[in-house]
């Protein structure tokens, strides 16, 4: 839900993280949250958060994982538009 409401136009950005967050209750390590909250912490100019987010990541993909690729390309290319 949480991805559908972020990607949606205009996009629910409030409603997008609560679903994020929830899921993150149930599961603290879903890496598809975490990777997804992280580029909603990107739209919403949080990269510190975005950063919290991909070190959780890291711990939650043992011998790496695309959720982590993909978080930290997306925190790379945001930070070289800076």
């Amino acid at each position: 839900m949480g991805y559908s409401l972020r990607k949606k136009q205009p996009p629910d950005l409030v409603g997008a993280e609560k679903y994020y967050q929830a899921a993150l209750r149930i599961n603290p390590d879903h890496r598809g949250a975490l990777e997804y909250y992280g580029k909603l912490k990107l739209i919403n100019k949080d990269l510190l958060g975005a950063e919290a987010l991909l070190a959780r990541l890291d711990k939650a993909c043992t011998f790496g994982c695309e959720e982590y690729t993909d978080l930290k390309a997306a925190i790379q290319k945001y930070q070289s538009k800076k």
